[in-house]
């Protein structure tokens, strides 16, 4: 009795199993590169009538094997038109099995069970780069059959293959997924680095880099032994004063804006103090900006007496010319004086005003309205008025 064959219920034999040995083509020979999106293979006519014999499980799964490179796949076939003698499998499963054209592979008809859980690891990074990869892979895998552990599969998408190694495949290394309620789950793709967390790190730098500026101070050098603040202390931008008190010109951000030192607005020039004893608006009262006119030293500085006893420099204009400090004092309560006339009489003018101007507004019930329409001597007025009898 050959190997392989065997009588049941006294007739004639038949292959119990199916199990035979092809020269492998990439399936890109027969035509049919369609094919590489999935694991169908084509077998020859042959196989069909063998297989017709036995009671094999639908649908129909195979294994392929290499005895040479100790290799082993699954898959599942379209057709039974490749020539005898030989089989054209998609060229990723030859990747696989570590074969060249030409090589003999064996093929046997085996049943799987279905498929329970399933995980896959993408060969590289650009697989993130799909917006939905779950529908993809989906979409893909309708192409196939059966999946087997430690395979690489392809998945064309997009005008490019994406290829996926089989980490995890329940419940057995090799399984069915036809019409299977399967969990997929993804590996970190090869060459994935976690994105490192930058807050920490910026945050230590920052740290390090305000606590090394420098102390400033508004006056130069500081005064006492008492510290100034730092500028990680301190919240906002800090700002640079010259030994005199104003402030540097440099870059600022003011509200928002960029100011540079061109664009920045010229501060007019001020008067020192607005009276005697005033300290005005600089650091150093003693030494004014623009200096005042002689009229104001005549009339702010009362007698011109000095807190140290000394007698008090006669005044002079720009021209050098002494000045007579009481006529200009007159003349300066005369201005006052005229001025102070002059708003009296102004309110004064605009009170009577208001009085008369109210005083015509009332109105007795003799001169309202129903007087008004009466003196044209028509209670109306229109075309009934020129009416004639």
């Amino acid at each position: 009795m050959m190997e392989g064959w065997g009588f049941v219920g006294g007739r004639g034999g038949f292959p119990r199993k199916f199990e035979e040995q092809y020269h492998c083509y990439s399936v890109a020979y027969a035509d049919k590169a369609h094919l590489e999106k999935g694991d169908k293979i084509l077998l020859p006519p042959s196989a069909f009538d063998t297989l017709a014999r036995l009671q094999v499980d639908y649908p129909m799964l195979f294994r392929l094997s290499s005895s040479n490179k100790g290799t082993m796949t699954h898959c599942g076939v379209l057709e039974f038109t490749a020539e005898e003698g030989s089989c054209y499998i998609p060229f990723w499963m030859m990747q696989n099995l570590l074969i060249e054209e030409g090589n003999v592979i064996t093929v046997t008809n085996v049943s799987l069970p279905k498929a329970t859980f399933v995980k896959l690891q993408p060969q590289h990074v650009d697989f993130l780069e799909i917006s939905n990869p779950r529908a993809v892979l989906e979409h893909a895998l309708r192409n196939f059959s059966c999946v087997t552990k430690g395979d690489v599969i392809c998945v064309p998408y997009n005008s490019k293959n994406y290829h996926f190694e089989l980490k995890e495949v329940q419940p057995q290394d090799a399984v069915c997924i036809i019409e299977t309620d399967c969990n997929v789950d993804f590996d970190a793709p090869v060459g994935y680095k976690e994105p490192e967390t930058q807050s920490v790190a910026s945050s230590s730098v920052a740290s390090n880099t305000l606590s090394n500026i420098p102390k400033q101070s508004a006056y130069g050098e500081p005064r006492s032994s008492c510290p100034s603040p730092t500028a990680s202390s301190t919240s906002g931008i800090t700002e640079d004063y010259n030994v005199d008190g104003e402030q540097e010109a440099k870059i600022r951000v003011v509200d928002g804006k960029i100011i540079r030192p061109e664009d920045a607005p010229a501060k007019p020039p001020a008067m020192l103090a607005q009276s005697t004893g005033s300290t005005g608006v600089q650091p150093n009262a003693a030494i004014p900006i623009q200096a005042p006119k002689v009229d104001y030293w005549a009339i702010q500085a009362g007698d011109g007496a000095r807190l140290d006893g000394k007698q008090p420099a006669q005044l002079k204009d720009k021209d050098g010319t002494e000045l007579d400090v009481r006529k200009i004092r007159a003349e300066a309560a005369a201005k006052r004086a005229a001025a102070a006339e002059a708003a009296s009489l102004s309110n004064s003018a605009a009170s009577t005003t208001s009085t008369a101007t109210a005083a015509a507004k009332r109105k007795s019930k003799i001169g309202g309205k129903f007087s008004r329409l009466k003196q044209s001597g028509k209670a109306f007025q229109g075309s009934a008025n020129s009416f004639s009898s």
